[in-house]
């Protein structure tokens, strides 16, 4: 099938996993699926509607892209595999590496359904990156945790915004009090007139400070920076003149703020020896519809730029994704090498030496009943980050703290929560009040999961994206 005068299908491709791009898309259109992806590769590297007078044959062989595998679910649509060459791309240069492959293609007319599910990226292009330089256990180090390993704690002041700053730092206090490790601003809290930045950072330094003299832990705050560019860099600036590395992490809204900007604003923290904190508000705009990019996407850029540590979801609260989605957001977090995943539409990739480990951030919905479940899903190496889990428990903020913390410390006896529960009367209230979401249903989840892989991989080849769709969000 040719698309604009020549065809970019070449089943007998191998990808280079040092030199080549490879990405995973749904596609539906009103043409054939073989054109469809034609029309993608095309649109995406050298071609475009009609054959090119000024085409080469030296550009034709070193910066197409190439269709190497297509999953056809009907004469319409179906999953593609395309592979691009790292010399199709400027150097370190995120920016144009999203225009060219995730930019233009989804305005496709002939496109009724495009989402890309996945990408993997070359060695040889992650070497420009320096990745995390605090990364998971330089987080765990500024808690004091490397040694424990146990899951850090966090939380969210609320309500989100209408605080003073003098209000939100005794929330943050009575939070620190009560044993969290980390207290965050919300996405959309930075310097409103009722609780301006700097007023809210001097009262939460004084907050943890005075429960630091009381718990003998070190505690963290987030703090959101996130605006134009010139505001980000006064506000890091000024945090590096007080002295704040030991305590403050840069809070970011990774993807309201745009790849670059994004990397701009993490030279400067890498400087200044901050670590860094990112939010994903945002990013369901482009992963919930016909057209979209999955935030497996996102992620990965934003551990190559080097976030030390970001929200994933939870697989149990409020916001969406499947607990065997957010298992493998965790793993692209932490691990060094990914497995593909047909069923959920992941590729295989490995992260270059020197790429650190991010710590994954479990947030949205989440209250001590949900801990034993959490856990069960990522391990230890994350912070469950619990903001009305805390501050609506009956007892208050306090109490609040202390039942994540008992729900924390229960797993590490190895003590279900609702056992635990029996001796800790602040646990046993959060439970009364939200109720326990056993671990038992998110291990009968992963386990029939990975036991009928082959069966739901073939499933979703059958029945298309949708079909994969309810598996990753259920």
């Amino acid at each position: 099938m040719v698309y604009g005068g020549y065809s970019y299908v070449d089943y007998k491709y191998v990808p280079d996993k040092d030199n080549d791009f490879v990405v995973l898309f749904w596609a539906k259109g009103s043409m054939s699926i073989e054109k469809i992806a034609e029309a993608i590769a095309a649109e995406s590297s050298v071609g475009s509607w009609t054959k090119l007078k000024t085409m080469n044959d030296f550009v034709w062989k070193h910066y197409r892209a190439r269709v190497f595998w297509i999953g056809k679910v009907d004469s319409k649509s179906g999953f593609i595999k395309i592979a691009y060459p790292i010399e199709h791309f400027d150097s370190k240069n995120i920016s144009q590496f999203m225009a060219s492959v995730l930019g233009n293609i989804f305005g496709l007319k002939e496109l009724e359904e495009l989402y890309v599910f996945d990408v993997s990226f070359p060695i040889r292009f992650q070497k420009q990156f320096s990745g995390p330089v605090h990364g998971l256990d330089g987080i765990r180090k500024m808690a004091g945790t490397l040694k424990s390993r146990r899951p850090h704690v966090g939380t969210i002041v609320k309500p989100k915004v209408g605080l003073t700053a003098k209000e939100w730092a005794h929330v943050a206090y009575e939070s620190y009090a009560g044993g969290i490790d980390l207290v965050k601003d919300d996405e959309n809290l930075v310097d409103q007139d009722f609780c301006k930045w700097k007023d809210r950072l001097h009262e939460t330094v004084k907050a943890i400070e005075k429960a630091g003299n009381e718990t003998n832990q070190n505690h963290l705050y987030s703090s959101n920076v996130t605006d134009r560019y010139s505001r980000m860099v006064e506000r890091v600036d000024y945090l590096n003149e007080m002295g704040l590395q030991k305590n403050v992490l840069v809070m970011l809204d990774v993807y309201i703020l745009g790849m670059s900007a994004l990397e701009d604003i993490l030279e400067l923290t890498k400087k200044y020896k901050f670590a860094t904190h990112g939010h994903r508000a945002g990013y369901a705009a482009a992963n919930r519809g016909n057209f979209g990019i999955n935030f497996q996407v996102y992620e990965k850029f934003y551990r190559l730029l080097g976030i030390d540590q970001l929200h994933i979801g939870t697989g149990v609260g409020k916001m969406e994704g499947a607990p065997v989605m957010i298992r493998r957001l965790h793993n692209i977090a932490d691990q060094f090498k990914l497995d593909e995943k047909p069923y959920l539409g992941s590729l295989a990739m490995e992260f270059a030496p020197g790429i650190n480990p991010m710590l994954s951030i479990a947030s949205g919905g989440l209250n001590a009943g949900m801990v034993d479940a959490v856990v069960a899903l990522m391990g230890k190496d994350t912070n469950l980050q619990a903001g009305a889990g805390v501050h609506g428990h009956p007892g208050g903020t306090r109490k609040g703290a202390m039942s994540m913390r008992q729900a924390i410390d229960a797993v590490m006896k190895g003590v279900p929560a609702p056992e635990y529960a029996k001796t800790h009367p602040e646990l046993a209230q959060a439970l009364k009040t939200w109720r326990y979401v056993s671990p038992r249903s998110i291990i009968k989840e992963l386990e029939f999961v990975e036991k009928n892989a082959a069966k739901l991989s073939a499933t979703a080849l059958k029945k298309g994206r949708w079909k994969m769709q309810v598996l990753n969000e259920q």
